[in-house]
């Protein structure tokens, strides 16, 4: 009898996990794993081996940033550039990728890559998570190499990419790591969602804008402190 329950209460769980994947669309799906509230942290190895093979095809020069779980929902995946280095114009991606519990790719069909990941409402209340870019690079901007060299580019995967032949010829260590260089402008939302431009003159302040995207609610408080 024991037995039977326990199979019972088993297969129930099951049944819910995937009655969860089956009913809801990739959006849904992608949308509640966002707002779960209990999400957990995982490491690449906790992934589905069919997640990690799809990170592997469709994005083979990244690495994982890092992956959590909403239970009962599926997986989302931040991904970076580079493993020895922050790349600071990671921190403009909206490219989050979306997993079933299952390992199954989840294709939202919110085509809005260069869209703003700021959720907030205009009165700050809001406390969803942002996903995308807080802030956005305006280019062209330059890097010094570890030769001396300088590295240029009109957006990030023109950088990225002058920087992967740089590497592969020169190698990769934390002693030559690319230092970006200031000042540079950053595009930011005011409170009514209009763009407005910042100058930044340091990696200090660079961080600073940086740590406040990061973090996965703001008030209009900190937003206002960033605005300056």
């Amino acid at each position: 009898m024991k037995k039977i329950f326990l199979y019972t209460f088993v297969f129930s769980l099951i049944f819910l996990s995937c009655e969860n994947s089956d009913v809801l669309s990739d959006d849904e799906l992608i949308e509640a794993i966002i707002e779960a509230d209990n999400r957990i942290s995982v490491s690449k190895n906790d992934l589905p081996k069919s997640a990690i093979s799809s990170l592997d095809f469709n994005m083979p020069d990244d690495i994982i940033r890092q992956a959590e779980l909403a239970p009962e929902l599926g997986y989302e995946v931040e991904m970076k550039s580079w493993d020895f280095f922050d790349f600071e114009l990671d921190y403009e991606r909206n490219d989050n990728k979306y997993f079933s519990t299952s390992g199954r790719p989840l294709e939202s069909s919110k085509d809005n890559k260069d869209g703003w990941g700021d959720k907030r409402d205009k009165d700050g209340k809001d406390e969803k998570k942002k996903r995308g870019p807080c802030f956005k690079f305006q280019y062209p901007l330059s890097y010094t190499m570890g030769d001396g060299s300088v590295i240029t580019g009109d957006d990030r995967k023109d950088i990225h990419t002058q920087m992967k032949v740089y590497f592969e010829k020169n190698g990769k260590t934390k002693e030559i790591k690319p230092k970006l260089n200031f000042p540079v402008t950053i595009l930011m939302l005011d409170d009514d969602k209009n763009v407005f431009s910042k100058e930044i003159e340091s990696h200090k302040l660079l961080k600073e804008a940086m740590d406040y995207c990061r973090s996965s609610k703001g008030d209009k408080e900190s937003g206002d402190d960033k605005k300056g």
